[in-house]
């Protein structure tokens, strides 16, 4: 009997070891193979912001961040900073000083937030309802199937998730205990969350609001609630600087997106509402998921269950943002399927005998076993070569500079010379950059009008291995050096042939060519970049890379 009893008493532990067990497993399905990698463009920034942040820690470069930086994208030309949020690169940062530069680190840091994000929704949905609703609904959120392909890659996704959670868990224990620890930690987590990315911010109107109706008007007023607002501002307005010095193109997307004029990046705003409906039944949940929450939702207003307010304000507030701005990208509106959720999971509650409530039981635990299978059973992406072409050019380094030009890739070539790159004396050339201008992968310019510039370039600036995908490019600039490299000034040193289970990268040739002509670059000269992204250029001297630490 005293065992039962301390069974019951210490259930909710081993509710929560069970669904981090449940996470690990799903989550880091193939976490030890480098070639297990999204070729969507995102991860490789990522990833790559991860190094700069552990570099610039390394190094304590605390006097001149900026200088740091651009020097840094000169030698590396794969960074996102800026563009991208900035919170997943910095927490990158502990995984890579234990574990190393790698896939594997930057994936550890991903399982790391979804077990944080599991725990404070368990946390959360117990605080509002019981053990129970807390088990179904953390086990219905981490089997399903769409955060769980997000888990298996380095993104900022699942880290946002974790932080909105954590953020609506300390400001509901606010709501009701009035310590004001807890609205204080709420403001810090939500500024984290904002951190990791910018659509975090739906979660501010959802919390304010829940705050009027649960403790009125009045609440507003109370020192700690502005105290708490005035410290998420002062936390934010580092990023708000750098959003508007670093991030032209995401504030072009937003104004664009706001302003009735109409543009590829935004659809009419008859379509808005039916993409994210469909989003939500076709990819964020399973259809029993879907289906119980679709029943929850209407039943809980019916009995007007004033505990689901925050879980409902959750979805509105994001689907009327996202809806409003209009953009096209399912993964926007990830952050509201912890909700839909613990909907699904409270069709427990609406049953009172207890044969109605084991069936309903018995049919969450199905479901969940449904999820579980498959979510383990779904196909990891892969692309094998990129780490195999850059351990190539450590192993027979010729040279300090390298232009590489990547027509599929964003960035694995670049990250993973700095992974085995313990020196950091190579310099790599984008073409991209140096031959023309690119723009998310489309190039909007070309900065040579004849193919003998090639060679001005790859002289001027010390070129010895010219590394390239073997694939057409719309870009004039490019092919032409896709086809001089196959001329006799160069030779083939290496072939790879990428092996993918995505068909824009199976079977692609990357070659290794050699430079005859190479020359030790020429003295005095600057290397300058646009980055349209930045909405500005970087120019530097390029001897100053040469006789960098």
């Amino acid at each position: 009997m005293d065992f039962i009893e301390h069974i019951k008493m210490n259930r909710y532990r081993y509710y929560i070891a069970l669904i981090c067990t449940i996470v690990l497993v799903l989550s880091t399905k193939g976490i030890m193979d480098e070639s297990v990698i999204s070729m969507n463009g995102d991860m490789p920034k990522y990833l790559m912001n991860g190094a700069f942040f552990y570099d610039f820690f390394r190094d304590l470069s605390f006097s001149d961040p900026m200088g740091y930086a651009y020097q840094y994208y000169a030698r590396y030309p794969a960074l996102s900073l800026g563009h991208h949020p900035l919170l997943l690169g910095v927490a990158e940062v502990p995984f890579y000083s234990v574990f190393g530069i790698s896939v594997f680190s930057g994936r550890l840091t991903i399982v790391f937030f979804l077990l944080l994000a599991a725990i404070f929704l368990f946390l959360l949905a117990k605080s509002v309802y019981d053990e129970t609703i807390a088990f179904f609904s953390s086990l219905l959120f981490v089997t399903s199937p769409y955060i769980v392909e997000f888990s298996r890659i380095v993104m900022s996704e699942i880290p946002t998730l974790a932080l909105l959670i954590t953020a609506a868990y300390f400001f509901y224990q606010y709501c009701e205990s009035d310590k004001k620890k807890y609205i204080f930690a709420a403001a810090v987590s939500l500024s984290l969350s904002i951190y990791s990315k910018h659509i975090a911010v739906f979660m501010i109107p959802v919390l304010l609001f829940y705050l009027l109706v649960r403790r009125g008007p009045r609440s507003l007023l109370r020192k700690e609630v502005i105290f708490s607002c005035l410290i998420s501002a002062l936390l934010l307005v580092p990023l708000v600087l750098i959003t508007l010095k670093f991030s032209r193109a995401n504030l072009n997307f937003v104004t664009t997106a706001l302003s009735s004029k109409p543009s590829s990046f935004v659809a009419p705003l008859s379509g808005r509402f039916y993409y994210y409906v469909n989003a939500l039944w076709e990819r964020h949940l399973t259809l029993p998921v879907f289906i119980l929450s679709l029943v929850s939702i209407p039943v809980s207003i019916y009995h007007r269950d004033r505990r689901t307010i925050i879980f409902f304000l959750w979805i509105v507030c994001l689907g009327m943002m996202m809806v409003y701005l209009g953009w096209r990208e399912s993964r926007y509106t990830i952050y509201w399927i912890p909700a839909f959720c613990l909907f699904a999971a409270l069709t427990f509650n609406y049953f009172q005998t207890r044969s109605w409530r084991v069936a309903v039981a018995t049919l969450l635990l199905v479901i969940t076993g449904y999820q579980f299978v498959v979510s383990f059973q779904e196909k990891i992406d892969f692309t094998d070569g990129y780490e195999k072409a850059a351990r190539y050019i450590i192993d027979n380094k010729k040279g300090g500079s390298i232009l590489y030009s990547g027509i599929i890739d964003t960035g694995y070539f670049i990250f993973f010379l700095r992974k085995h790159q313990t020196d950091r004396d190579l310099i790599i050339l984008r073409a991209d950059k140096m031959l023309a201008t690119s723009k998310m992968n489309w190039i909007i310019d070309n900065r040579i009008k004849k193919r003998d510039e090639i060679y001005e370039i790859l002289k001027n600036w010390g070129v010895r291995y010219v590394v390239i995908e073997d694939v057409e490019s719309p870009s004039r600039s490019l092919e032409w050096l896709r086809q001089e490299v196959k001329s006799d000034r160069f030779i083939l040193r290496k072939m790879i042939t990428l092996k993918s289970n995505k068909l824009k990268t199976d079977n692609v040739p990357l070659s290794i060519y050699e430079f005859k002509e190479y020359a030790s670059p020429k003295t005095g000269q600057r290397l300058h970049m646009d980055i349209p992204l930045m909405g500005d250029s970087i120019d530097i001297p390029f001897d100053s890379l040469q006789h960098a630490k």
